[in-house]
């Protein structure tokens, strides 16, 4: 597929940003890091640069001086690795400040004071960066050192009738432009934070208010339909448990959690003379307990935001083999979690007493899990039950 023109910056700095790590939870100092990143990578290219033409001055012109030019200018890569190293570390204002205070020493220091105004454009890119990744006001000051030092350089070295006031009022001009506009990124960027933060607790809120709805209605449900108490909430903490162990996402743990709430959900549509009956069901009764599985997926499928839940509501009830319900599916066509959800949900019904019989012993349970394995359940989700049962035996 083609790519479009205002795609490119975006990949280029992705790609940037990706070899760029800096080690804080900060953002806007992980922001501040990168760009700074940037910024001595650009000193490297500089310092690359000088050292070619140093190189090639000493082999065509052969001329001596240049010698400790170049031994400068393998030396200058100490500092600015130590720089990379520190900012990577996270000490990104502390680094900013050393960076930006190497860069104009060393150009006033490295040059002859005769040709620093025409320097002033190498000291327009620290004083600029400087406003972006310390705060805006940093390029006043640097600017104002740098002035100071070229006045100083002026005065002791008798140039001062060379002054170029035109060239510092020029570098002024750049400091205060990039102190304002950096000073209305950092307002917007902080507007945008506010507003961030805002909507993710308002999330938070709306979340934790469904979630809360959520178990609220499978406690009615257990009410409704006479369960243990608690058993919803056992089979859900235990069937995420499996399912954590089984690789699924944090976000598909959140809906197999919303899931096994509402396993039973559709036993609303039930009648009572059927879901209280002490004893077996009739076939006919029993086909109409079977129908709430139906019922579940028509009462949340409307809801969108339950719509990814619906697979153990729908499918619990299915076998491995095929013979369960509603659909009959089997094997590796019925989704893991209704699986997994499958043999929670009869582990925890079996080890409590029900109206209709008492409960089975922790051993007899798992006998009859172990005996359904390859028919009821499967056999992969049986094992790591095993295995979690075991643990919590120990």
């Amino acid at each position: 597929m083609m790519e479009t023109p205002n795609q490119h910056p975006k990949k280029w700095w992705d790609h940037f940003a990706g070899m760029v790590n800096i080690q804080t939870t900060d953002p806007d100092v992980e922001r501040k890091g990168k760009i700074l990143a940037l910024y001595i990578m650009l000193l490297f290219g500089i310092v690359v640069y000088i050292l070619i033409n140093n190189i090639y001055v000493i082999a065509v012109y052969k001329i001596p001086e240049y010698d400790l030019y170049l031994i400068q200018d393998i030396v200058t890569f100490i500092p600015l690795l130590l720089f990379w190293k520190l900012n990577q570390k996270g000490y990104v204002t502390l680094t900013a400040y050393s960076a930006v205070l190497f860069s104009i020493l060393a150009a006033v220091l490295g040059s002859e004071t005769k040709f620093m105004e025409y320097l002033m454009v190498v000291f327009a890119l620290p004083i600029g960066i400087s406003s972006f990744v310390i705060k805006p006001s940093s390029s006043i000051f640097f600017a104002l050192l740098t002035a100071i030092a070229y006045t100083i350089s002026s005065i002791l070295e008798g140039y001062i009738w060379e002054y170029n006031l035109t060239a510092i009022i020029a570098l002024f001009s750049l400091a205060i432009m990039t102190w304002a506009i950096a000073h209305q990124l950092e307002q917007t960027q902080q507007k945008n934070d506010a507003l961030v933060r805002t909507l993710r607790k308002s999330n938070r809120d709306i979340k934790d208010a469904y979630e809360t709805t959520l178990e609220g209605w499978s406690h009615a449900l257990e009410i409704r339909d006479h369960e243990t108490e608690g058993h919803t909430q056992r089979v859900t903490d235990f069937t995420t448990r499996i399912a954590i162990k089984m690789g699924f996402s944090e976000e598909q743990l959140i809906q197999i959690h919303r899931g096994a709430l509402l396993h039973d959900i559709g036993k609303l549509g039930i009648p009572d003379v059927i879901l209280h009956k002490p004893g077996p069901l009739t076939d006919a009764e029993m086909a109409t307990m079977r129908t709430h599985t139906q019922i579940a997926y028509n009462l949340l499928y409307p809801i969108e935001y339950l719509r990814p839940a619906l697979t153990i509501p729908t499918y619990h009830h299915e076998k491995w083999d095929g013979t369960g319900y509603p659909h009959g599916t089997k094997g590796n066509d019925i989704p893991l979690e209704a699986r997994i959800f499958a043999v929670i949900d009869v582990y925890d019904a079996l080890s409590y007493d029900r109206p209709y019989r008492k409960a089975w012993t922790k051993e007899k349970v798992i006998e009859y899990i172990k005996s359904e394995s390859g028919k009821h359940f499967d056999p992969d989700v049986v094992k790591i039950f095993l295995q979690e049962i075991i643990k919590d035996g120990n």
